[in-house]
């Protein structure tokens, strides 16, 4: 039985994740833009929520929920290139689902900002993502073998996963035995778990917009084309 792909979404999907680059971009200014500002949170010492603390906490709110959005743009866009490559996107599922929580939870953070009753709810989400999206990053990129096109970004995505991963379990992990050193950096090893889950995102999509006309293979452009 022939197998035919429909390749006509190549052009929207470039366009998915082209907006994906450009809302990280965005998010990195947005972020850069809040750190500057009162009450100058410490990068260094301090969670990157409480940027949405204070007279210009709105800044990172808007950036909350553009994390939301480009988290679930990337997933919509991602699960559309396993279909156009053949793949069941079932297969992925874990992956797939825990940065579909990631991209709900960042915008619940955006109403749940990190003061007052709203505290412990906060952290609760916190602490889910920041578990679960590493490990489904992890997860994905150990699979991404199967699909020709992403093949070649294999290496990269699982070095940056992997790191992810270390990042979770030194932060959530071994930071809180070691509670001096975590009251004095706990904020930078939080940006670099956020930071390589990001990335992660950051480097797939990129390197999908150079590959996505090559993403049938070569025995389904055959088919396509009978």
């Amino acid at each position: 039985m022939s197998i035919t792909t429909d390749n006509s979404k190549s052009p929207t999907v470039r366009q998915e994740f082209v907006a994906v680059d450009a809302l990280i971009i965005l998010y990195i200014v947005l972020d850069a833009i809040a750190q500057s500002l009162p009450p100058h949170y410490s990068p260094i010492s301090q969670a990157e929520s409480l940027l949405a603390v204070g007279p210009y906490g709105y800044v990172m709110t808007v950036n909350f929920l553009n994390r939301g959005v480009f988290s679930l743009l990337f997933l919509y866009a991602f699960v559309q290139l396993l279909t156009m490559s053949g793949e069941n996107w079932r297969n992925y599922k874990f992956g797939l689902y825990a940065i579909a929580i990631w991209g709900v939870a960042a915008l619940l953070l955006a109403g749940f900002p990190a003061t007052g009753s709203t505290l412990g709810i906060h952290t609760i989400i916190a602490i889910i993502i920041f578990i679960a999206t590493p490990l489904g990053e992890l997860s994905l990129s150990l699979k991404l073998s199967r699909v020709k096109a992403l093949a070649g970004v294999r290496k990269a995505a699982l070095a940056i996963a992997v790191l992810g991963v270390l990042f979770m379990v030194f932060y959530l992990g071994v930071l809180t035995f070691l509670p001096h050193f975590k009251s004095d950096y706990s904020g930078l090893f939080e940006r670099f778990l956020i930071g390589s889950i990001i990335a992660w995102m950051g480097i797939m999509s990129t390197y999908v917009l150079g590959h996505v006309n090559s993403l049938l293979r070569p025995e389904q452009k055959g088919a396509a084309a009978s």
